[in-house]
């Protein structure tokens, strides 16, 4: 055979696609899936690591520091449950000491809840049955160096309680005069209260008296109160002053009596044709020191 020989064009032949690759096609969807599940857990795990510590730590890196301030230190506190209270305040209230607090001290009740009796009033002297132009002498000591003066109708004189006999005059230790001194008993005595005799005086003279000066006046009202047994010792103690209504002021100090001492009298006068003329008599009581006089002003 000559010539070329034709042989029939050669047909590249198509083979039948793959099992494997077709199993790998169906599979790579679901291993992308899976893939970005696992991301997803890995981001979610490192976001959670982030909450945690790194953010944190961001925001105290972000946290501008300031300098440090010296606070006082708290005031105690005491807790309730869960509330917190300031202690209350502690008050203290100062008793505060008065002469009206100092009074109201000794009254109330006892011990037992029983009222307590009412305090003795103090006793206090005045100068009784020397004239109005002499004085009584307050001594160092009984009958002993003057040591002040007091004028004849001196109140106030407040006694130690001690007594010292001397010749038979009971001596005082008293404060009178801004001095601690003695004075005889015979020329102080405490005073009770004063009442009107007016009435009594005028019946036992008889009639409204009238003398032509005021001291003899007052001698005339002091007879009417005066004892003859023990006799007493009638002295003008209050100097006579003359006005519209004049006035003098009489001692008589000795009663037979042994609560009652004796009487100041107030002789009240107007002038008059005769000369005074009794208006009224007022009497204070004179009380014996050894018993004083009750709060309501009486001899005990």
């Amino acid at each position: 055979m000559t010539g070329s020989t034709d042989f029939p064009e050669a047909h590249e032949t198509e083979r039948p696609p793959s099992q494997g690759m077709i199993a790998m096609k169906d599979r790579l969807p679901l291993g992308v899936a899976l893939l970005a599940l696992v991301v997803a857990i890995a981001a979610l795990v490192v976001a959670v690591g982030d909450t945690d510590d790194s953010g944190a730590q961001a925001a105290a890196s972000s946290t501008t520091s300031v300098p440090a301030v010296t606070m006082p230190d708290a005031l105690p506190t005491t807790t309730i449950g869960t509330v917190q209270t300031l202690p209350p305040a502690t008050t203290v209230v100062l008793p505060v000491v008065t002469a009206t607090t100092a009074a109201a001290a000794g009254e109330g009740a006892d011990n037992d809840g029983a009222d307590a009796p009412a305090p003795e009033p103090q006793l206090v002297l005045a100068v009784v049955g020397i004239g109005y132009d002499s004085t009584l002498n307050v001594r160092e000591e009984p009958g002993g160096q003057i040591v002040a003066k007091l004028n004849s109708e001196a109140t106030g004189i407040v006694p130690t309680g001690t007594v010292q006999e001397l010749s038979d005059v009971a001596w005082h230790e008293v404060h009178a005069a801004g001095v601690l001194g003695w004075v005889s008993g015979e020329y102080v005595t405490p005073l009770g209260a004063t009442v009107d005799t007016t009435t009594e005086v005028v019946a036992r003279l008889g009639s409204t008296p009238t003398a032509a000066n005021l001291a003899a006046l007052g001698r005339t009202v002091a007879g009417a109160m005066a004892s003859a047994e023990p006799e007493s010792r009638v002295r003008i103690s209050g100097e006579p002053t003359v006005d519209d209504v004049s006035e003098v002021t009489v001692d008589v100090v000795g009663q037979p009596d042994d609560s009652i001492r004796g009487y100041r009298l107030h002789v009240f006068a107007t002038r008059s044709a005769g000369g005074f003329t009794l208006r009224n008599v007022e009497a204070t009581l004179m009380c014996y020191t050894e018993r004083g006089v009750s709060a309501q002003g009486l001899c005990n």
